[in-house]
């Protein structure tokens, strides 16, 4: 009995670890105006998008009830993510970037 209760156990993690997996490389739609470059979960039904719209960057924070853009980028989506080398910076180098061109700007 308790062999066949970790069993289903192991099965449902494993189905549950699969699903996040293969649930970041599914694109919602294929816009070529709307793109989502990346984001970040914050908690439960809350995070952060960086979001291309017709080539213009911005930040939006989303949870279950209220999607509120956060800020504009002056950085267009080739700056933010670069394909020359294969590479794309990460979500958080790109908003350390961001934010540091804000700090530097405000002094």
């Amino acid at each position: 009995m308790i062999m066949a209760l970790i069993g289903v156990l192991a099965i449902v993690f494993l189905l549950f670890w699969l699903m996040k997996k293969l649930n970041k490389h599914v694109m919602v739609s294929d816009s070529r105006n709307m793109k989502i470059l990346e984001r970040i979960n914050l908690g439960p039904d809350k995070m952060l998008l960086l979001v291309s719209i017709c080539g213009k960057c911005m930040v939006l924070g989303v949870t279950s009830s209220h999607t509120e853009k956060i800020c504009d980028l002056e950085l267009s989506e080739d700056e933010l993510m670069p394909k020359n080398d294969g590479t794309n910076p990460s979500f958080g180098e790109s908003f350390r970037t961001i934010l540091g061109n804000m700090t530097t700007k405000n002094k």
